[in-house]
């Protein structure tokens, strides 16, 4: 029994032995196990070990970049610039033709209102039983027109006289100095009001409409030069003024800028009225439009 315990005690001193000399091998073992990944830390310290140029690459990735969004952006600035200076260009060019196409336009108004007093002033001549001069009518003494004097209070006359009064004195107003012409103007404008109201439906109704629209356009008014024209056309629909009434409703609209209003006005004279004296007007107006 003795020996027996004994046995069992070394077996289990031995077991423990070995157990402990395991332990220590396992010890022993446990930084060679490691040791092998040493190099790795050491590889990443390798790895570590240029970190302090690191900051002068990274900088230099971030100035590579810079340089060509900079020329990038300077030449985009350039560009901009260039292509204001070409619209400012272009407006200063527009703005010269528009300016250009104005005076042409103020130009004919004036030729083509000149041609229609000279008309109507030979109408007249023919209905009193005068001969028609052929010079200008604006041909006068050259010491100035002399204005006709129209009674200020209420005289009896036909239509025809009245029509004749008033239209004298735009004829006789043409010719004035600016600051002159106006009253006269104004004058003949009541007298054509007059006589619309005293005969509505007269000979000389529709006349006396067209002559307020160009004693308006005269004036410079031409929104009521407008509207006087349209009234020939609306209210007088057969009658031979109507033809004019439509051109000068082109040449107002002109006149106001819309150019596009202008030309259907100026292409119905002509489609409607291709033989009258206005169609040929109208041909001419629109070759001077834009």
């Amino acid at each position: 029994m003795f020996r027996v315990s004994t046995l069992s005690r070394l077996r289990s001193r031995f077991a423990v032995l070995a157990v402990g000399a395991l332990v220590g091998a396992a010890s022993l073992v446990t930084p060679g196990a490691y040791a092998g990944p040493v190099p790795v830390e050491e590889s990443e310290g390798a790895r570590r070990e240029p970190e302090p140029a690191a900051p002068v690459d990274s900088r230099d990735r971030a100035r590579t970049p810079v340089r060509p969004s900079t020329v990038e952006a300077t030449g985009g600035l350039g560009n901009l610039y260039y292509e204001l200076q070409l619209l400012q260009d272009e407006v200063r060019r527009l703005h010269g033709i528009v300016e250009e196409q104005n005076h042409r336009i103020e130009r004919l108004t004036r030729e083509h209102r000149e041609r229609y007093i000279e008309l109507d002033q030979r109408i007249l001549e023919l209905g009193q039983g005068r001969p028609v001069s052929d010079t200008p009518v604006n041909d006068g003494d050259p010491a100035g027109p002399v204005v006709p004097e129209v009674p200020a209070g209420p005289v009896e006359m036909t239509e025809r006289e009245a029509y004749n009064a008033a239209i004298s004195l735009v004829v006789q107003a043409r010719p004035l100095p600016p600051e002159e012409r106006r009253p006269v103007y104004q004058r003949a404008h009541g007298m054509f009001q007059d006589l619309i109201k005293e005969y509505p439906n007269g000979e000389f109704a529709a006349n006396a409409f067209y002559w307020i629209g160009e004693i308006q356009l005269a004036l410079e008014e031409p929104e009521l030069a407008r509207q006087a024209f349209v009234q020939v056309v609306l209210l007088y629909g057969e009658h031979p003024k109507v033809p004019d009434a439509l051109y000068k409703l082109g040449e107002v609209y002109g006149v106001l800028g819309d150019m596009e209003r202008a030309r259907e006005y100026l292409e119905r004279v002509i489609r409607e009225h291709p033989t009258s004296t206005a169609a040929g007007l109208a041909n001419a107006y629109l070759s001077e439009l834009p």
